[in-house]
Formats: structure tokens, C-alpha cells, sequence
């Protein structure tokens, strides 16, 4: 069950992502929306002001107005503090309203969806705020749906592999994750479900010592069995931060210049069939 807890100024104290997180004067902003995709973003008032970011521990969500449900979720990960924390159930955001959130018309046992993490629950578990990263990254405003057996593999490894190509001195990443939204996704339990999922990792190269990023994609088209729905590539592939912005309407600043596949020339992905084939330079 999902719960309804809390009060907006309940969340007064929270810092959300942190662009200046990974240090060396290298900002790393939240992705910015473009086009249509700005005019998506769902905005809200809190505290007198219109807002359109939901500050949370160590993380950041901001959410698409039409299909209510997470746009991107951007997270700061600190892995020489994590920590471990029990799972605590599910809750909606008191500062948007709930009709804006998805609550549970399409989450429940198969053939029904699981409410797919965004930021992954132990990424914001770490220092001093471990316990309120832990239930923060539990609201459904964190959440998109995923077949089942759909995040698991290579996609649950990336970050930890990103750590390991972190600078030594820090083991910092920034991690930004979020669905490919198209008009033609699949509707099912009323609710227009994503086919697709992208993820950016910004890190410094622990070789290199300057600020590198990487893109990857991740399609549910095989597991989505809807008889009108038309199967495609599917698996884990790196992707270019610039095909990436292309496919979301969202703009990464300075990283997709320091993509290591800038340079290259778009075709069908090729799945990822081990984290050692992913390009870091």
C-alpha cells in the first residue's frame, strides 16, 4: 500500500542534488527541459514560490505534468559513506497534489507493473542522512513502470562500475535517470507506460583526473506483450549524452562534450553484454 504522510514543510530541510558535488570546479546542473519537454514539467507552490524541483536527501525529481510520473531523478552518490538501510514502504509527496502522482493503478502483481526505482534506493543512503535518503527515495514520485523482471543485470551494475573509474581521493559520482517519453507508448491500466529508459553518469576519471561522463538506454519493449504493441531493440546499450538529450528533450550542460562517444555516429545500439565493453575515454 502506499501511504500519505507528512506535510510540505516537512521537507524544508532538504538539499537535494548538489551540481557542485563531484568538486574541481566541474558543476554538473540538473538537466534542463527544452521545447516540449519544458513545457512538461509540472510546477508547483511551496513556501510562496513556484517551484518545479522536488528537493529530497541527497536527490532530485522533477516530474511530467501529462503522464504524472517522474521526468528525470538526479542523485548525488557518496560511495565511501554508504551505508545500509531496511526498504520502507511507498508514499506520495505532500507538496504536489496526488492527483498528480501516479498512486497504484497500474503497480501490483504480474501481469501488473512494479514501481521501478529511478534513483536506485541505496544510492542516496550515505553520511549523516542515510535514514531520510533511504525513505526519500521511496516516494512515487521516484518511481516509473517496469515489468517485473526488467531492472535487474548490467543496468543495476553501471553505477557501482562508474565508482570504480571515480577519482580514489573522493569515489564520487552524480547519476541522472529517467524515461524516454514518446506519444506513442503503450497505454495499459490507464496509465501511458514508457518503453524505454535512459541513465547519465558523471564522474572524475580516476586516470584522467577531469570530469567524464557516460550515457546508457535501456529498453522493456520484449517484456511489454501487449498484442498492438510493435517489439524492438531492447537490452542495456551506452548511448551518446547528445542522443540522449535528443530522445528526452532535456539539455546536460557541459557533459555531453566530455562524452567519450561525442564522436560518434549514431546507429542501432549494440547491447552491452559485460560492464568491461563500456567506453569510460
Amino acid at each position: 500500500p502506499v501511504v500519505v504522510e507528512g506535510r510540505p514543510e516537512d521537507y524544508d530541510d532538504r538539499g537535494g542534488y548538489d551540481p557542485a558535488f563531484l568538486g574541481s570546479g566541474d558543476a554538473v546542473p540538473l538537466p534542463a527541459p527544452r521545447g516540449p519537454a519544458r513545457d512538461d514539467v509540472l510546477t508547483f507552490r511551496l513556501n510562496g514560490r513556484d517551484e518545479s524541483e522536488l528537493r529530497y536527501q541527497h536527490f532530485s525529481v522533477k516530474m511530467s505534468r501529462s503522464r504524472r510520473l517522474c521526468l528525470f531523478s538526479a542523485v548525488n552518490v557518496d560511495g565511501g559513506q554508504s551505508a545500509r538501510r531496511k526498504r520502507v514502504g511507498w508514499r506520495l509527496d505532500p507538496r504536489i497534489p496526488e492527483k498528480a502522482q501516479i498512486r497504484g493503478e497500474c503497480y501490483g502483481r504480474e501481469p501488473k507493473f512494479s514501481r521501478g526505482h529511478m534513483t536506485r534506493r541505496e544510492d542516496p543512503v550515505w553520511g549523516e542522512g542515510a535514514d531520510l535518503g533511504n525513505s526519500d527515495s521511496m516516494h512515487v514520485t521516484n518511481a516509473v513502470p517496469q515489468m517485473q523482471p526488467f531492472n535487474a543485470g548490467i543496468w543495476l551494475d553501471l553505477e557501482d562500475y562508474a565508482l570504480e573509474h571515480a577519482r580514489r581521493d573522493d569515489m564520487r559520482i552524480s547519476v541522472f535517470t529517467g524515461p524516454i517519453l514518446r506519444d506513442d507508448d503503450p497505454v495499459m491500466y490507464g496509465v501511458r507506460i514508457p518503453r524505454a529508459f535512459w541513465k547519465v553518469i558523471a564522474f572524475i576519471h580516476d586516470d584522467t583526473g577531469r570530469l567524464a561522463a557516460t550515457g546508457y538506454c535501456m529498453s522493456q519493449e520484449d517484456a511489454l506483450r501487449a498484442p498492438e504493441f510493435v517489439f524492438g531493440q531492447h537490452g542495456t546499450s551506452q548511448r551518446s549524452i547528445s542522443w540522449i538529450e535528443e530522445q528526452t528533450g532535456l539539455s546536460f550542460g557541459p557533459l555531453a562534450a566530455v562524452d567519450p562517444l561525442r564522436d560518434a555516429r549514431e546507429s542501432r545500439p549494440t547491447a552491452l553484454r559485460r560492464l568491461e565493453e563500456i567506453r569510460f575515454v
